[in-house]
C-alpha cells in the first residue's frame, strides 16, 4: 500500500524547537504502520510566537500568531522552489502539526480515499473538526467540507497555493477579532472558494498534551461527527 509521502509531493511536519517530546511522538506515529517514508518528510521549524511576539493589533495571542506564520512560511517556501535549478514546485503538499495521531487502520483507509477523491480538490483534510454539516459528494467515503476547523492534517493542491496564501494573509479579516488561521480557512470553505474534500471518518486526530497555541492541557481528540 502507498503512504503519505507517496500520495503528496511534500509532507511537512511543523514542530516547535522547544517541544522535542512532540517531535518524538509524531515520528513514532509516522513510523507506525509505515504511514510515511521518514527520509521524505520535512520536519519544519515552527515560528514560535513567544520568541517573535505579534503585531500590536493582533488579539489572539503569541501562540496563534506563530501558528499562522508557520503555515504561511511553508507556502512561501514551496512557492519559492521555482528558484531552484533542480526542482520544480510540487503538485501537492500535506501539512501535519506535531500533535498528529493516526486512527487504527488509517493507512488502508488513506489508500481508498486517495483512490477515489475527485481530482478538482483544492484542500484535503485528513483530520479536523466540522463546524457545519458536510455535503454528500456521491463518492464512497468522501464528503465535501464546508467549514473545517483545525490545521493538524490538511493538504493543499498546487492550483490554489497562491489563493490559500493570499487568503490566510489577509490581515483585515483578523483585526478586531480573536481569529486563528483555521478560522480564516473556514471562511474560504463557507464561501466555497475552492473544493475541500474529507474522508467521511477522520484519519488523523490531535494527541493529548499541552497546546502550543492555547497553553491548555488537551485530551486526545478526533471529532468524528460530521457537524
Amino acid at each position: 500500500m502507498k503512504n503519505l509521502t507517496d500520495f503528496f509531493d511534500r509532507v511537512f511536519v511543523i514542530n516547535c524547537a522547544h517541544r522535542p517530546d512532540r517531535l518524538e511522538s509524531v515520528t513514532e506515529e509516522l513510523l507506525k504502520d509505515g504511514m510515511a517514508d521518514l527520509d521524505k518528510v520535512i520536519f519544519f521549524p515552527a515560528i514560535i510566537g513567544d520568541y517573535v511576539t505579534h503585531p500590536h493589533d493582533w488579539r489572539a495571542g503569541n501562540g496563534s500568531w506563530g501558528c499562522l506564520q508557520s503555515h504561511r512560511r511553508i507556502l512561501e517556501d514551496v512557492l519559492h522552489e521555482r528558484d531552484k535549478d533542480d526542482e520544480v514546485i510540487p503538485q501537492s503538499i500535506l501539512v501535519l502539526e506535531d500533535d498528529a495521531v493516526f486512527t487504527p487502520g488509517a493507512k488502508k483507509r488513506l489508500n481508498h480515499f486517495m483512490s477515489v477523491v475527485p481530482s478538482d480538490w483544492g484542500q484535503i483534510y485528513l483530520g479536523g473538526q466540522h463546524q457545519k454539516a458536510t455535503e454528500d459528494t456521491g463518492v464512497d467515503g468522501v464528503v465535501l467540507g464546508v467549514s473545517v476547523n483545525r490545521t493538524h492534517a490538511y493538504a493543499v493542491n498546487k492550483p490554489v497555493y497562491q489563493q490559500v496564501y493570499r487568503h490566510i494573509s489577509f490581515m483585515s479579516d483578523y483585526r478586531g477579532t480573536h481569529k486563528h488561521v483555521d478560522h480564516q480557512l473556514e471562511l474560504a470553505h463557507r464561501r466555497k472558494d475552492w473544493k475541500v474534500y474529507c474522508p467521511d471518518k477522520w484519519l488523523v486526530g490531535q494527541a493529548a498534551g499541552t497546546s502550543n497555541v492555547s497553553g491548555r492541557m488537551d485530551d486526545e481528540r478526533f471529532w468524528m461527527k460530521n457537524h
